[in-house]
């Protein structure tokens, strides 16, 4: 009798659930959306009831032409960087303010100020940044000091649906480490970083392996999500770190791209790399004794999307906006796309940044437009990929996310990154594999997490156009510059 897997992924806009079978092959996946709450300036807030509401719909759905006896055990992923709130009854104090929220730069700053940047990004393997969760407690405490008070425990967005499924609470060390309040070599909630951000270090949750099994399903999860009770829930990891599983990053040197709302680009290393300029991050792989070094943008399909939606009174198809790309040439003539429509984490680490089009002339086609786009995402993509060559070698990517889809996007980013990029059979289920693989290990379905590899059918090679990447090195150059041109006016704005 088939074994199954019920992985849940909780994105930006939506939770995807997906089924896998015990041999690796996806069954079936559903979405369920949920909505985005934006508030002033660079407030970004979701209300994690949706979260759960979603979680159940999609539930439902995907097990309904399946004996429920035969899924083995569940993971949840999802997106990280956020502040969940519950109090001493575990009830909801409000909203998650989110990743993409940047409301806590003057919390970055003072936090900068007392440990220094350097020290800082060395113990938790982050530059400070608005994006992560504690300076957004810092704000809560600052600005809802009666709401921060009342919070007995912060956690993350899966951490919130493995205990609406259990009863019970816990986060890993992939979350943990992208709070910024973790010492990622000692592996320890930072005794200091919380003393100097004046933060109640009891306000954060035990940190578990991702393969434990956290609990089983509840009687009273079952009623509303459909799951048989005594299921087993495990830990589980945060989107980003279920991805490197997803896209078969299991030994040293894999590399890989997730080119999703924001996008990234990892490197598996034996042991923590720190750049000493603090332009990359560093953090545990769910494997454990091995690290990831990485660049993190936050934007990338989020441009995309923009410029879908922006650049047209109705926005263009995918298979449109390929062939509408295909008609320009490599370079869009003079055209240039600054990517920073949220201020930018790697490798600036710069909230003040802009998006920005530079170079227009009247040669300037509609298409080059959104071919500055997909180049400029993969220009900057290029910078954090030097900085990992540094110190990795790395002729080859595996790319997994959304944008994958785009066969013009894929070639742009091959010659700017001159790489072979590994697309997989299923490019944009790369986070739910991981998380499914997780569960697998957890449960005994599996021995170890080396069977990721056998879940990565890698569908095709896209090779780099070598007359394409002595133009794209000049015009990585006058990119570079473009950004450094700006920043003092960005700063103003």
């Amino acid at each position: 009798m088939d074994q199954y897997i019920l992985s849940h992924d909780l994105g930006t806009s939506g939770n995807k659930a997906s089924l896998f079978r015990d041999d690796g092959t996806l069954i079936c996946s559903v979405t369920e959306p949920y909505p985005t709450i934006y508030g002033q300036d660079g407030w970004v807030e979701q209300n994690p009831e949706d979260w759960w509401a979603a979680v159940c719909r999609a539930s439902k759905s995907i097990t309904e032409k399946i004996d429920k006896s035969q899924i083995v055990a569940i993971a949840v992923t999802g997106q990280m960087m956020g502040t969940v709130m519950l109090d001493r009854n575990k009830t909801l104090l409000g909203n998650s303010i989110i990743w993409s929220d940047t409301r806590s730069a003057e919390e970055c700053r003072r936090l900068e100020e007392k440990m220094g940047k350097m020290n800082y990004y060395r113990i938790t393997g982050q530059p400070p940044a608005p994006s992560y969760p504690l300076p957004k407690i810092m704000w809560l405490k600052e600005h809802r000091p009666e709401q921060y008070e009342k919070t007995e425990i912060f956690i993350q967005a899966k951490d919130y649906i493995n205990f609406r499924l259990t009863g019970c609470i816990a986060t890993d060390y992939t979350d943990a480490a992208y709070t910024t309040a973790f010492d990622i070599e000692k592996k320890v909630w930072s005794e200091e970083i919380l003393r100097q951000a004046e933060i109640d270090i009891r306000k954060f949750p035990p940190v578990r392996d991702s393969r434990e099994i956290l609990g089983v399903v509840s009687s009273e999860a079952t009623e509303s999500c459909g799951v048989l009770q005594g299921t087993p829930v495990v830990v589980s990891a945060g989107d980003g770190s279920a991805a490197h599983l997803g896209a078969g990053c299991t030994e040293t040197g894999d590399t890989y791209i997730c080119l999703g709302s924001s996008t990234w680009i990892v490197t598996q290393t034996s042991q923590l790399i720190f750049d000493e300029k603090g332009r990359m991050q560093s953090e545990p792989h769910v494997i454990d004794g091995s690290y990831c070094y990485l660049g993190t943008m936050q934007t990338g399909g989020l441009a995309y999307s923009w410029a879908r939606h922006n650049l047209a009174q109705e926005p263009l198809s995918y298979e449109e906006l390929d062939k509408l790309i295909e008609k320009t040439v490599p370079g869009a003539g003079t055209s240039i796309f600054l990517p920073y429509l949220m201020g930018e984490r790697s490798p600036w680490y710069d909230m003040d940044a802009k998006g920005a089009f530079i170079g227009l002339t009247m040669n300037s086609s509609y298409g080059d437009f959104y071919r500055a786009v997909m180049e400029g995402v993969a220009m900057n993509l290029n910078i954090l990929l030097n900085v990992i060559r540094e110190a990795e070698m790395v002729n080859k990517a595996v790319l997994i996310g959304g944008g994958g889809k785009s066969r013009c996007w894929t070639q742009i980013l091959a010659d700017i990154l001159n790489v072979e990029l590994l697309l997989p059979e299923n490019t944009d289920a790369g986070t739910s594999i991981g998380s499914a693989i997780i569960a697998g290990v957890g449960c005994g379905l599996w021995t170890d997490y080396r069977v990721a590899k056998k879940f990565l059918t890698i569908r095709q090679t896209v090779h780099p156009c070598e007359e394409n990447i002595p133009l794209y090195q000049r015009k990585q150059e006058f990119f570079e510059k473009c950004y450094f041109a700006l920043k003092e006016l960005n700063q103003m704005m």
